[in-house]
């Protein structure tokens, strides 16, 4: 099918006035948690993930609350946490829009009934995709790149997406994060040879 770049006419509650400051919102969240990583002090991978993951809940959950936001609720939170961008249920993820993860491609009973509520009604493709905002980023954990993506339930492939505008917060004098999965190159196998024995006996052969 022909897939439009403008998420409006995927449905129109996805208008660029509410996607851009959700990806602004995402960033920022990013880059502040790389700001506070130490390598030095044992800080690493898993710890830089976890903190990021967190914040984004817990502001979320702020947003939510303090209707800054009047389109924006939250459907479920924990650590599958669901909102809504009007009514279209929406999830996050750290990773490339092109390489789901498989915990953000499960859904749960609350994604799928507000999934249908949105879409009730209508006889349209994109009620049938999982919607995710996907944070990518770089070696220091910076944020390279969020991308809005609506994912095919069979098998997580990119049905269509639109790559949105935030600003940028220059990270310096940041310890690296310890390498995630896609960062790390293979290398070959080691050479296995059979090492020359040594001798042990130290006596004085000489007569």
């Amino acid at each position: 099918m022909s897939v439009s770049n403008n998420p409006s006419e995927w449905h129109p509650d996805l208008q660029e006035d509410r996607l851009i400051p959700l990806a602004q919102f995402f960033a920022t969240v990013c880059a502040e948690v790389a700001l506070l990583h130490d390598a030095s002090a044992g800080d690493d991978g898993w710890s830089l993930g976890c903190r990021r993951n967190a914040r984004w809940r817990h502001r979320l959950a702020k947003k939510a609350q303090s209707r800054e936001w009047p389109w924006f609720s939250v459907i479920k939170s924990g650590k599958r946490f669901v909102f809504s961008i009007g009514s279209v249920p929406v999830r996050f993820y750290r990773g490339r829009h092109n390489k789901p993860t498989l915990n953000t491609l499960a859904h749960d009973a609350p994604e799928l009934e507000q999934l249908s509520i949105a879409f009730k009604g209508t006889d349209t493709p994109f009620k049938d995709l999982h919607y995710r905002f996907a944070i990518e980023t770089g070696l220091l954990g910076e944020p390279t790149a969020v991308v809005f993506a609506g994912l095919a339930k069979e098998d997580g492939s990119v049905v269509c997406h639109w790559k949105l505008p935030f600003d940028a917060v220059e990270l310096q004098a940041v310890a690296p994060a310890e390498p995630r999965i896609d960062d790390i190159v293979e290398l070959p196998a080691p050479v296995v040879g059979v090492k020359p024995a040594i001798s042990t006996d130290t006596r004085n052969d000489a007569s």
